[in-house]
């Protein structure tokens, strides 16, 4: 009985009365120091696990980002050589389309030329044309004049005529006369006689000639006043000429113009065109560039597969020690139900404040990827988080603990079930979702700060009485 009251006070770290052995004090120093050691290795070992966990979390998300970008990367690579090849195949064909469009255009800014300096030489015959019929008008009116004074002297020539056939008619009847009374004279008139006959034959033959002068003259005057008639419409006619010439001599000076400015346009076309064949050609070289860096960036995209292949199996090891760090810590949560072993109260105490603080940075965290509608690795297994690992490790055996410590579990559950929620409405673009499913969760974290810190109170409650917490 003595025995075991001494194994008591031993393990309590109770002094024991009336010993005066050092070896029994020698061992309750060696217990206490190894129950301060024992309660150090569990603290390490907790954060130690804690820290694997938001390790493997973090490398998990960074595997799986680079996983999801790496897809997007060979997707994005294919789409664009394909393109690339695509543009390539369709530039050589507009390379070669607009050869063949500056060759046209250089042929036509030549035909412009020439038909510019056709229609300049136009222009010149045109006015050389119009020299020429100013002069045949000119001349035309003269002939014009010249036939009005040649009717005018045909009209005189007649009055001429007229007269000198009176004059005949008058001198034939006196020569007449004359030879009547020559012959009345008998002998003494027959040398008048002859006379008079002389006279009277040149009066035939003057009255002959002026005939013929007059069907001359009435012919002449005829085809003057024909030529003249003539004239006259030809005069007209020139002028009506002249009229159009001057019209075609303006048009074809305003086709000149015209076709100078189509030239010029033409030629500064080819220019143009000439610069984009050159930036076409650049472009031809750079699209050849990008395909050649295509071809580069998708080789580069399955060495980022595979380094991400082998990233996954390298963190694999995490996950183990995590697993085996976990099992580690639930072991020491058996051991610490042993008196030798048993956890302080104040350790358990803080270990619950520490996990408020985890639990409060991480609704603070799901708030922050709400309102900025972007996910960021946030421990989504209850049993992984700081507290998890903790509350799945360590059970408390004091009743007044243990009956608000099992009301726990499904809270918190829920409450890393709602993060999840959240995270997944984001993803899908349901922020009406999201907002709700966070204020939910804030909901579950009033009521679980609520519930530690019940817990901490009991704790402190106690440790003033000397009870421990993983004590019956």
């Amino acid at each position: 009985m003595r025995d075991k009251k001494l194994i008591y006070n031993i393990a309590r770290m109770i002094p024991v009365e009336g010993n005066k052995n050092p070896d029994v004090t020698q061992m309750q120093e060696r217990l206490r120091n190894g129950r301060e050691n024992f309660n150090h290795l569990v603290k390490s070992v907790f954060s130690s696990v804690m820290k694997i966990s938001a390790l493997d979390l973090v490398m998990r998300d960074c595997t799986d980002r680079m996983s999801e970008v790496n897809h997007i990367l060979c997707t994005v690579s294919k789409e664009l050589g394909e393109t690339a090849r695509t543009t390539e195949e369709n530039m050589a064909e507009v390379v070669s389309v607009h050869e063949s469009f500056n060759e046209n255009i250089q042929q036509v800014a030549e035909l412009a030329g020439e038909m510019s300096s056709k229609v300049c030489d136009s222009s010149n015959e045109l006015n050389s044309i119009v020299v020429k019929s100013e002069e045949t008008m000119n001349n035309s009116t003269e002939m014009k004049r010249d036939m009005e004074q040649l009717m005018s002297v045909l009209a005189n020539m007649t009055e001429v005529i007229n007269g000198i056939n009176s004059i005949s008619s008058q001198t034939n009847l006196l020569a007449l006369n004359a030879s009547i009374e020559a012959a009345r004279a008998g002998d003494a008139g027959r040398g008048f006689a002859v006379v008079a006959e002389q006279i009277r034959n040149l009066a035939d033959e003057t009255q002959q000639l002026t005939a013929g002068m007059g069907g001359l003259v009435s012919r002449i005057e005829e085809a003057s006043k024909t030529t003249y008639q003539s004239l006259d419409k030809t005069v007209e006619d020139i002028g009506e000429m002249r009229g159009n010439l001057f019209r075609v001599l303006d048009n074809n000076q305003k086709n000149e113009r015209s076709i100078a400015d189509i030239a010029d346009s033409v030629t500064t076309i080819a220019a143009s065109g000439q610069e984009i064949f050159s930036s076409v050609t650049t472009i031809q070289e750079q699209v050849s560039r990008i395909t050649s860096e295509c071809d580069n960036l998708n080789l580069q995209a399955e060495d980022i597969s595979r380094i991400s292949e082998d990233l996954k199996v390298g963190t694999q090891p995490v996950a183990v020690v995590e697993k085996e760090l976990d099992d580690t810590a639930k072991q020491m949560g058996t051991m610490v139900h042993d008196i030798f072993y048993m956890v302080d109260n104040h350790s358990f105490i803080t270990t619950v404040q520490n996990a408020i603080l985890a639990h409060q940075n991480w609704l603070k965290t799901l708030e922050n990827m709400v309102r900025s509608r972007q996910c960021v690795p946030l421990q989504t297994d209850d049993t992984k988080c700081a507290f998890g690992h903790f509350y799945y490790a360590m059970k408390p055996q004091n009743r007044a603990i243990v009956d608000i410590w099992g009301g726990l579990g499904e809270k918190h559950r829920m409450f890393h079930s709602l993060g999840k929620n959240v995270v997944a409405a984001i993803r899908q673009g349901d922020i009406a979702k999201a907002e709700k499913e966070y204020q939910r969760a804030t909901e579950i974290s009033e009521d679980l700060i609520s519930e530690f810190n019940r817990i901490i109170e009991q704790a402190k409650k106690l440790d003033q009485n000397k009870i421990a917490v993983f004590e019956p």
